[in-house]
């Protein structure tokens, strides 16, 4: 019985030193097992230098090449889409090495990109750099997929849509503004035809009822013979 008791007893009860212990292990367990390490000081020092690479080019992107006071929209959507499409053209096929090279005195290149204010920039900033291949001039981007110039490639796709879009939307306002200014300019017209069509109306109606003839006055030569007459 005593033995019973006694072996009943330390069930219900938990000595300090046991208690203490359960409290600290319960703890230990809603704590990470090991705290998050910070990331390699080399992959700092290149996320620092893509984020550094990517201001570069959107500045040039935003302030050169969308620069409406000295070009037309349509010419800015122009040279837009068509470096959207060179560089779109490395990203989708990062195999095909004839995308990956434009000469320089190509007209099409020339009229979108060497005449347009911040175009050959735009193309060093997306990271692509000059090369002289068979005594001629490339742009070529010889970088591969995951490096840091590709991500700014990548990025570069992804702000000229921006800005493709937005001077798209531009051109669509400017020609529904134009749009109705010729419509006033439409009814101005019409409301002036019918104003002057009412005022000619007015000008030419009949008069009503009988008109008296009124004697015509009298020709100086008969007003000097009645005075001598007299």
């Amino acid at each position: 019985m005593e033995d019973q008791q006694s072996g009943g007893g330390g069930a219900a009860g938990t000595p300090a030193g046991a208690s203490h212990t359960l409290h600290a292990a319960a703890a230990a367990s809603r704590l990470p097992a090991t705290l998050p390490a910070s990331p390699p000081l080399e992959v700092q020092q290149q996320e620092a230098k893509f984020q550094a690479a990517r201001k570069a080019m959107i500045k040039v992107i935003n302030w050169q090449l969308n620069d409406d006071k000295h070009r037309k929209l349509e010419q800015i959507l122009d040279t837009t889409h068509y470096l959207q499409k060179i560089c779109g053209n490395v990203r989708d096929h990062p195999e095909e090495t004839k995308y990956r090279k434009i000469r320089i005195t190509n007209p099409t290149f020339q009229r979108h990109v060497r005449d347009a204010p911040g175009g050959e920039e735009f193309m060093h900033a997306a990271g692509w750099g000059v090369k002289v291949i068979d005594y001629e001039k490339y742009f070529v981007f010889e970088h591969q997929p995951g490096g840091l110039e590709w991500r700014v490639l990548e990025e570069a796709c992804a702000e000229l849509g921006k800005l493709q879009a937005l001077v798209d939307g531009k051109i669509k306002r400017g020609q529904g503004d134009r749009k109705a200014q010729q419509e006033a300019m439409r009814q101005q017209v019409r409301a002036a035809i019918e104003e002057d069509k009412a005022q000619r109306e007015v000008m030419f109606q009949p008069v009503s009822g009988e008109v008296q003839a009124q004697p015509l006055p009298p020709s100086p030569r008969s007003r000097a013979r009645g005075q001598g007459a007299t």
